[in-house]
């Protein structure tokens, strides 16, 4: 008999059943270095299957932005001296897309990075437990274009449902600037004004997305628990 992977119980208390593998690098994605050594690429289906497909939608809309994608879930899930939550498979961190002065798209390989307010990149962010690169901090600013596409593309991906993007407020802001001006669909634009959530009880999130989705019906019926706003 075949199984598919299962969340079971909350994003914060759970644990991850037959987990499905988001590979090292694919189409328009790929996991940086410090954070292959963490082992936490594994998620559900839905989640796994959503990220490669966000990515390959920008990668297909704006040729050369290339998302780096950080910690999903342990195979097992369960608790994470990293994180509070990611425990049940349905939550990833995604570094934000950036830019250098030219515009030109820019990977980030060894850290994230602190944007300002204004979008600046500010200063490094390395994972928890190592120093920051020896570098200087890049004149690098948050692309708001590639970051609205990745957002857009799981907003309206028919086989996820979205519960909450935390990012920070103003590069929020600055994400639903570049979808009006875009000219997207005013409904759409209000479910990700919705959607896009400053946390309460955690860092600012000014240097990743943190994109948890919903349980899928199926599990639901294993125990996967939802908090907050219920509105499938």
């Amino acid at each position: 008999m075949e199984f598919g992977s299962a969340s079971v119980g909350t994003s914060g208390e759970g644990t991850l059943r037959h987990p499905a593998l988001l590979p090292f690098e694919g189409d328009g994605y790929a996991v940086p270095a410090p954070w292959r050594t963490r082992h936490a690429n594994y998620a559900t289906e839905e989640l796994v299957g959503a990220v490669v497909r966000a990515s390959r939608a920008v990668a297909a809309e704006a040729p050369g932005g290339v998302a780096a994608v950080g910690d999903l879930s342990h195979r097992s899930g369960g608790e994470s001296v990293q994180h509070r939550s990611h425990q049940s498979g349905r939550d990833v961190d995604v570094f934000y897309y950036a830019i250098d002065g030219s515009g030109r798209p820019v990977r980030l390989a060894d850290a994230m990075l602190h944007f300002a307010p204004d979008g600046r990149a500010l200063r490094w962010s390395p994972p928890q437990g190592t120093r920051p690169p020896a570098r200087p901090v890049p004149a690098y600013r948050f692309d708001a274009r590639r970051n609205w596409a990745f957002v857009r593309a799981l907003l309206n991906d028919p086989d996820v449902e979205v519960q909450w993007i935390f990012m920070q407020r103003n590069l929020a802001a600055a994400l639903l600037r570049e979808a009006t001006v875009a000219g997207d669909d005013p409904a759409l634009l209000a479910r990700a004004a919705f959607v896009i959530h400053v946390p309460s009880d955690s860092e600012p999130h000014d240097d990743h997305m943190h994109v948890r989705l919903f349980c899928d019906s199926g599990d639901r019926r294993l125990g996967c628990a939802d908090r907050g706003p219920i509105r499938w």
